[in-house]
């Protein structure tokens, strides 16, 4: 009797996992085992986790999307890896200003993108968010931006 009432209430929650749909949404779930991710490392010669950078306002990083792919096929599918579509990024400054950066269109091998973001002068120094609109929470990249 214990592993019938176990049971049923396991399953709707077991259930609940695998229903990820939003009303009329795309969701992540199928996007790449990986990603999508946000970091400062090219695809070639890159370092997966590497420390991040500190920026001295007027100066430019280059932010590089990772694995913005619509399947993952990393626990052995077939299927055929498409791109996401494209994604808006923001960069947010130490002092809560949000700048809305371009749009960018995954491609190549990584399905990936790489996008310039020039800190203005005068910036605060303090933590800087680069995020992206479709995953604003786990698509993000924190680097420093150092005193002028």
């Amino acid at each position: 009797m214990r592993h019938k009432l176990a049971l049923a209430l396991i399953l709707p929650i077991l259930m609940a996992c695998g229903a990820n749909s939003v009303a009329g949404q795309d969701t992540l779930s199928g996007a790449s085992c990986v990603g999508p991710y946000l970091d400062d490392q090219p695809r070639v010669g890159g370092r997966f986790g590497a420390s991040s950078p500190t920026v001295h306002p007027g100066d430019s990083i280059t932010v590089y999307g990772h694995w913005y792919a619509k399947s993952c096929n990393d626990s052995g599918g077939h299927d055929p890896i498409q791109p996401l579509p494209s994604v808006r990024l923001t960069l947010t400054l130490p002092d809560g200003r949000v700048q809305h950066l371009d749009r960018y269109t995954p491609t190549g091998p990584d399905f990936g993108f790489a996008a310039t973001v020039r800190i203005p002068p005068k910036t605060a120094a303090g933590t800087a968010v680069v995020r992206d609109d479709r995953d604003p929470v786990r698509a993000t990249f924190t680097f420093t931006i150092g005193s002028a």
